[in-house]
């Protein structure tokens, strides 16, 4: 039998070695004529074609597992529904298995994740964690746990990307650029939605629309769109009977007020799953946990079993709002949103972009039919509601505005709609901002101490080092030195803050502009008496070379200092130098001028 060890020791080598290879092959291409854009260029291709085959293998899981499923239940018809519940159960249950054993219990390998890899971890997703993932959210989905299929696609491509530029010794920018094209391609593949898939990648992955990024990034986007049709056909995702519009001025009225209702529910959505998963957590045992968020799964999937199971990959059937009644829709609104924030508490995989599109769907079409039945002569159809409330949920859950309006634009291909889709979803996304500042992503983050939620200028800060900007060659002062001395220092030195050192160069103090006022107005009297050391302030702030920016700037903020000194992280006493506001937005230009 082979060593296992030994073909692991070897396969690394020989990775490696190709690595190089590959490596050493990119950096001869600018002596070909080929700059870096054209270079990400190719990337971008080849991570799109890489993509668009991985989405098409997901999307077969999902139906394999779906069919193995349904075919379960028929076998067990002597149970009656008992066999629905059995099937859920076995299944959310096997996909928790598969987390817990496959990632060691990972709770990352999603959207917040790559956001977070994308602003403080220069780019690096691992795949092996994410194929586990992204495979068992195939078995969740198929066996009726109510998870998104977007987020483990757009996971997948953000980690093939990572690998692709990992594998060619890429660095930190491209890298990250790498990602946000794997994360496009993604969405992109799976709603067949090329536009949609850029917006999110630009809005949510990088957190800006840099003119650097959006070529590639669409590039991939469209090549995955490409192999994605080719597989599954160019019709609209969701298919509708006719082209819904806006039939007078007044109607976008009560398009507003839906996009306070989504903004609202959205948040009600956003609190559900992080607060479902903190009332399993209080179970003691792990078993405890998945047994009864399986069984609130598939209760109901029992109740609502026509309409909350047997989609597969499949969003929505649009025929289910004029086939239901108003109160129905509206019940089914919030069953999805339990059965999404049970589902997603227990097996800890799966997306939840495309639950938001049906509990908005089912909301608004449920309003709109109600209010239908309830005020003769209301004329907007429920569908028209349901296709636009789909855009204002997604906007107040994700914070994505933009990517929300493209992407049910690009799943109806209604431009009719258009109007309707972009004030509901900025409405929406404003509400949602009011009640909590928080977006169903972010709040990930925050529960684990980070914030990026601020966008590109956050996440420069927070990834930028102090040891790569500060000025290690300050003046300083001596604490013996005379005020006429540190008068003299001021005038020949452009800094106006000076660390003073004792006889042992250890660092005592900080002289300020304040700190001399008091003696220059009574120059005559403390001139010749006050010392350095005297007027030094031992209270002061103190960075180390491995703080963030955004950390150093912080500081700086608490005394309104011009400088701060940057002292050994072993020895505070031990100057290595001092940063200023200067040279920390020298160092943000800088790093956002290579992303342009």
């Amino acid at each position: 039998m082979p060593n296992v060890a030994r073909l692991r020791a070897w396969h690394r080598a020989a990775s490696a070695r190709v690595s190089d290879w590959a490596h050493a092959f990119i950096g001869q291409l600018p002596r070909l004529g080929v700059d870096e854009n054209t270079l990400l260029l190719g990337f971008a291709v080849a991570i799109g074609t890489a993509v668009g085959l991985t989405v098409i293998v997901f999307y077969k899981l999902i139906d394999l597992s779906q069919t193995v499923a349904l075919t379960a239940v028929g076998r067990l018809t002597g149970f009656g529904s008992l066999a629905i519940v059995l099937v859920v159960v076995a299944g959310l249950a096997l996909t928790r298995l598969l987390v817990r054993y496959g990632t060691k219990d990972s709770d990352g390998e999603n959207i917040p994740d790559v956001m977070l890899a994308v602003a403080k971890r220069g780019g690096t997703v691992h795949a092996g964690p994410v194929a586990v993932k992204t495979a068992s959210a195939a078995l969740a989905i198929g066996t009726g746990g109510s998870v998104g299929a977007e987020g483990p696609v757009a996971v997948a491509g953000s980690a093939l990307g990572s690998k692709i530029g990992r594998f060619f010794r890429s660095g930190p920018e491209r890298l990250r650029l790498l990602v946000a094209c794997g994360a496009a391609a993604g969405i992109s593949a799976a709603f067949n939605a090329p536009i949609a898939g850029v917006f999110f990648s630009l809005e949510k992955v990088i957190g800006s629309f840099g003119v650097r990024a959006f070529p590639p990034v669409l590039v991939a986007s469209v090549i995955a769109a490409v192999i994605s049709r080719a597989a599954f056909g160019d019709s609209p995702v969701i298919e509708i009977p006719t082209e819904y519009g806006v039939g007078s001025a007044s109607e976008l009225l009560l398009y507003a007020l839906l996009g306070v209702v989504t903004g609202v529910v959205a948040v009600l959505y956003t609190r559900g799953v992080y607060r479902m998963q903190d009332l399993l957590g209080r179970l003691k045992l792990g078993w405890h946990r998945i047994l009864v968020g399986a069984l609130l799964v598939a209760a109901l999937d029992v109740l609502f079993k026509a309409d909350l199971w047997g989609q597969g990959h499949e969003t929505l059937s649009i025929e289910i709002i004029g086939a239901r009644s108003g109160h129905f829709l509206v019940g089914l609104a919030l069953a999805k949103i339990l059965v999404t924030a049970a589902t997603l508490a227990v097996v800890r995989t799966g997306g939840v972009f495309t639950p938001a599109l049906f509990i908005g769907a089912t909301l608004a079409g449920g309003l709109g039919a109600s209010v239908a039945e309830l005020v003769p002569g209301f004329t907007i159809e429920a569908e028209a509601f349901a296709l636009v409330g789909m855009a204002g949920l997604v906007a107040g859950s994700t914070h994505a505005p933009l990517t929300a309006i493209m992407i049910v634009f690009e799943m109806t291909y209604d431009y009719a709609l258009i109007l309707p889709l972009m004030l509901c979803g900025a409405i929406a996304y404003i509400t949602a901002r009011r009640v909590h500042p928080e977006s169903i992503y972010s709040e990930w983050l925050v529960r684990r101490g980070e914030n990026i939620r601020r966008g590109r200028d956050t996440a420069v800060m927070e990834r930028l080092q102090v040891g790569d900007s500060y000025n290690r060659d300050p003046h300083i002062i001596g604490e013996n030195a005379s005020v006429a001395q540190i008068m003299k220092a001021i005038g020949s030195s452009p800094q106006i803050e000076f660390p003073v050192m004792d006889a042992d160069l250890k660092l005592v103090g900080m002289i300020t502009y304040d700190d001399l006022r008091t003696v220059l107005t009574d120059a005559d009297r403390f001139a010749s008496v006050v010392l350095a050391g005297d007027l030094a302030s031992p209270h002061f702030e103190r960075v180390t070379r491995d703080d963030s920016l955004k950390t150093a700037l912080q500081k700086l903020a608490v005394r309104g200092s011009h400088y701060i000194p940057v002292v050994d992280s072993e020895d505070p006493d031990r100057l290595l130098g001092v940063i200023g506001r200067q040279e920390i937005l020298a160092a943000y230009d800088r790093e956002v001028l290579t992303e342009q």
